[in-house]
């Protein structure tokens, strides 16, 4: 394998020719994260990357050595990012319900510029054997994660959250709400025969599901079936 310098010397025979007007490596880039959504890390190739950003093998050897470092790119430069936003507001002492909201909010916003990100997480981080999970595990922001734990197990406490939930789930159960159903866009508008839901819409349901569930304020009171209600209206 053969090392290429990243000293920027245009002139030297064999390199490639620089192009002013478009910044390759984000080309590559992109170029990479669309098709790690697509088709998987494992089942892409460096060919296929510089295929897809219109460029040739040679340039994507210019900027990574490998397609190992090249993933390291992805996961450094687009991953990590995202994964800062979401969680660096994250502070104790905040609400349980401010903090779920929250993350449900910034992870639509990210997702909404970035739609490789749902499919790409799902594939490769949630999903054993995911080639992205071992390079992302040891950069998650543990100390968040265990604030938001915390905060749960802390409004358990004083019965301000529900008692049946385990705290250290609400990340798994966020995290895959949002995943899930932005990853699902395209089958649900096929199946349902509608237009794919707006950013917000799909904020609204999965901040009701997880704050309030299928019953909302109605689990304060006694169920009534529809059997028990239609019996009395007949009487």
């Amino acid at each position: 394998m053969h090392l290429i310098s990243h000293a920027r010397t245009f002139d030297r025979p064999g390199r490639p020719a620089a192009n002013p007007d478009r910044d390759t490596r984000t080309l590559l880039l992109n170029a990479a994260t669309e098709l790690f959504a697509e088709k998987g890390v494992a089942a892409t190739t460096l060919t296929n990357i510089a295929r897809r950003a219109g460029l040739t093998p040679a340039m994507v050897h210019y900027h990574f050595a490998d397609r190992d470092q090249l993933v390291d790119a992805v996961v450094k430069e687009r991953i990590l990012p995202l994964i800062s936003y979401v969680w660096d507001p994250v502070q104790p002492g905040d609400e349980p319900a401010e903090l779920v909201a929250g993350l449900v909010q910034r992870l639509l916003e990210q997702i909404s510029k970035a739609p490789w990100i749902a499919s790409t997480w799902m594939r490769e981080v949630l999903i054993d054997g995911g080639l992205l999970r071992p390079r992302l595990v040891k950069h998650l922001p543990f100390d968040k994660l265990s604030t938001l734990v915390s905060a749960i197990a802390s409004g358990q406490k004083f019965h301000t959250v529900n008692p049946e939930l385990q705290p250290q789930l609400i990340v798994f159960s966020t995290l895959g709400l949002v995943m899930i159903h932005m990853a699902t866009l395209g089958i649900w508008s096929e199946i349902f025969q509608r237009p794919p839901l707006k950013i917000d819409e799909i904020r609204r349901h999965i901040t009701s599901l997880l704050l309030h569930g299928i019953q909302g304020a109605v689990s304060r009171r006694k169920p009534t079936t529809h059997k028990k209600a239609a019996v009395r209206r007949t009487r």
